[in-house]
């Protein structure tokens, strides 16, 4: 069974972001939401090289009014450097389907900037 390594889910809103999340610190996210069984079925998998409250506040703004994504939860995990969260990133989006569209990621994670850093699981 696969996992995103990254605990429980949350609400998606401000309170609980800036509760749970360190500012300045890169990380690991999910967005998703809760079905009729208690699991977390993951809709989208990300990152942020640098300040990882910030990117995960940019969800709100962005998906909060398009009820079809089920951006009502999500889960984090700190990551030690850019290039951690990058392979942590990689192996989320493989695992949960991305390359299969099962995942609403229109695209393989992108490199940090100025990286030349390749996939774990499939070289790109």
């Amino acid at each position: 069974m696969v996992s995103l390594n990254m605990g429980l889910s949350y609400p998606l809103t401000q309170d609980e972001i800036d509760r749970l999340i360190d500012p300045g610190r890169p990380g690991n996210y999910a967005y998703g939401y809760i079905d009729d069984r208690g699991i977390f079925i993951v809709m989208y998998v990300g990152r942020s090289d640098s300040d990882l409250h910030q990117r995960i506040v940019h969800g709100i703004s962005e998906y909060a009014n398009n009820k079809k994504l089920r951006y009502e939860r999500f889960k984090f995990s700190y990551a030690n450097s850019p290039k951690e969260a990058y392979e942590k990133e990689c192996r989320n989006y493989h695992d949960f389907g991305g390359d299969k569209k099962l995942l609403v990621n229109d695209i393989h994670p992108d490199t940090p900037d100025g990286c030349d850093y390749k996939c774990p699981v499939c070289g790109k």
